[in-house]
């Protein structure tokens, strides 16, 4: 894993790389790893090391575990990519979730949580219908690989963060983003159309990039 994230690192930093007259200068990036399954043996820094023919450097990769974050520390600090993987935190405890009610009223009353406060957020307008819907649903899709063997877990937590009103809703905002594509669409075309830039309108059809280029002319 360190070797591909030096790969990397070297990649993007030649990539942003600049030359002043005979001086090379790369910025390495910062990057960082998450781990979403760990135990005692997971490591809490990796390093790189570089010797050069003018010494030593050195520098850290962050570590994040996502076990470790707790649904406060999530929303608090806006990491909402890792609501998908939360179920990895009670992993271990599938098969008494699966035999003991109880636990397993308990396990549904966090997703519980999770689903009223990304319904709040969205309410007030720090995330879009189509986030908190991307976010249920791929919480929905790992519950599936991970959980696969637990029956009560799987149609627990789904019915807690949305089946079929979920696919409902997701259908529902394709749809409307089909049509707000449609419409800018149609304005640009009359707008064309109205200059009298057919020549424009026949290119923009067939090329893509020229079309962008159009909706920032008109500022659509």
């Amino acid at each position: 894993m360190l070797v591909r994230f030096f790969e990397y690192d070297t990649q993007i930093a030649l990539d942003e790389g600049e030359i002043q007259g005979n001086i090379l200068t790369v910025t390495f990036p910062h990057s960082a790893v998450l781990f979403l399954r760990c135990n005692e043996s997971t490591p809490d820094r990796l390093k790189t090391r570089i010797i050069t023919p003018a010494g030593k450097i050195e520098y850290e990769i962050q570590v994040m575990k996502s076990q470790e974050y707790t649904l406060k520390e999530i929303f608090e600090k806006n990491l909402l990519f890792l609501i998908p993987f939360y179920i990895f935190t009670h992993e271990k405890q599938f098969e008494n979730y699966e035999k003991d009610d109880i636990k397993l009223k308990a396990l549904l009353e966090e997703y519980e949580q999770i689903k009223n406060k990304l319904e709040e957020l969205q309410e007030q307008g720090i995330i879009s219908t189509y986030t908190r819907c991307t976010v249920m649903d791929m919480s929905n899709k790992v519950l599936e690989k991970i959980a696969k063997k637990y029956e009560a877990v799987k149609k627990g937590v789904k019915a807690v963060m949305g089946g079929k009103i979920l696919d409902y809703e997701a259908k529902t905002i394709k749809r409307e983003g089909e049509k707000e594509g449609e419409d800018r669409i149609n304005q640009l075309n009359l707008y064309l159309i109205l200059e009298n830039r057919f020549d424009d309108l026949e290119r923009a059809v067939n090329d893509r990039e020229y079309q962008l280029q159009l909706f920032q002319e008109y500022s659509l």
